[in-house]
């Protein structure tokens, strides 16, 4: 089993292009759970959410309001086709 890439925030600042306090602002909203709360140390999971929370806001325009809505949405989405995939082995 592979263990998960950590990155810093400062990392994944520079990785998405994003300032840290923006980032700092999707954990603080719960839309990101970091793998280290006290270090801020984040995944690759971490970091693609964080990517899709940029685009959502930025590219479609949504508002904070919708952004866990979505996520939600999401997460389960992912859940069926990962059973899916369990189920069809």
């Amino acid at each position: 089993m592979k263990l998960p890439l950590r990155r810093n925030l400062d990392d994944v600042s520079r990785i998405c292009g994003l300032e840290t306090d923006t980032i700092i602002h999707f954990i603080q909203e719960e839309w990101v759970s970091p793998i280290d709360i006290e270090l801020k140390m984040l995944d690759e999971e971490d970091i693609c959410r964080i990517l899709l929370i940029h685009d959502l806001q930025e590219k479609f325009g949504v508002n904070d309001e919708a952004i866990p809505i979505i996520l939600h949405l999401v997460d389960q989405l992912n859940y069926v086709i990962h059973n899916s995939e369990r189920d069809s082995l």
